[in-house]
């Protein structure tokens, strides 16, 4: 099993060499680290995904690439039959995904996005309040997801200040996975983007009004450039700062009996 990508996919290596029933075959990456991480996983590294897809017929291939990249390396996973792990977002236009699922389903080959929060404790803890009824019919949920990237963040991957970026297919994308797990699909959407305090061509900041299919009305907020201090960290008697990175996400579930806010302790 090959693994394409940038730093991020360093999580999928791990995880390939400690499972039994894996082998990581190569990794495909340009990145000036790449042969570093290649050589620790005691794996080779390939020059692209047409290499690896033409010689070594892997069983499956992990694509943890920039998102505009995603609909092309996953057509060209298709086209050789060998399924695919394509890391969130599926596709970075509705148009290119449909057309990415039309490809994969006449072929039968599989794709799987990387929705691994559905696999987290909390998430889980989440739907199982939901569906025991202890909060009664659902009235409304709201959600925040507050964080500042640094700038090392932008500079390390570029693209994610161009269009395909921005905190809306890089991070709301778990959000909207969450939402659908807890109150259902959603059926309609309204929102405002701002990128007024970056100046990038993608949004950094969203307000977003929601609908779902039982009635269950929704807003919520997203930003990647909010600075996040709590009062909580102390040194030496001074207030000091989380890392800036550190995302604060709270989703408040209201019912007609009663309200749950997660994670329980935000």
């Amino acid at each position: 099993m090959p693994s394409l990508g940038p730093a991020p996919s360093g999580q999928h290596i791990e995880r390939v060499l400690k499972n039994p029933d894996c082998r990581l075959a190569a990794i495909v990456d340009p990145a000036p680290n790449a042969a570093e991480i290649a050589a620790k996983a005691g794996v080779k590294l390939v020059g692209s995904l047409a290499n690896v897809l033409g010689r070594e017929r892997p069983d499956g291939v992990i694509l943890a690439t920039p998102n505009r990249l995603h609909v092309e390396q996953g057509l060209a996973c298709v086209a050789a039959g060998v399924p695919a792990l394509i890391e969130k977002p599926l596709a970075d236009t509705i148009e290119s995904g449909e057309r990415l699922c039309q490809a994969a389903e006449g072929a039968n080959v599989k794709l799987l996005t990387g929705h691994h929060r559905q696999h987290d404790p909390i998430m889980a803890k989440a739907a199982e309040i939901v569906r025991s009824g202890r909060l009664g019919r659902l009235v409304a949920v709201v959600g925040t997801t507050m964080f500042c990237k640094p700038d090392n963040y932008f500079e390390a991957g570029p693209w994610r200040r161009q269009p395909g970026g921005g905190p809306l297919l890089i991070n709301m994308v778990h959000e909207v996975g969450n939402l659908r797990s807890l109150c259902g699909e959603i059926v309609a959407v309204q929102a405002f983007a701002s990128s007024a305090t970056r100046n990038f061509p993608v949004e950094d900041t969203v307000a977003i009004s929601l609908r779902f299919a039982n009635g269950v009305l929704g807003t919520f907020m997203l930003s990647d450039t909010a600075a996040r201090r709590e009062a909580g960290n102390r040194r030496r008697g001074r207030i000091q700062p989380f890392p800036p990175i550190l995302t604060k996400t709270v989703t408040l579930l209201p019912g007609r009996l009663a309200h749950w806010r997660f994670p329980p302790w935000a």
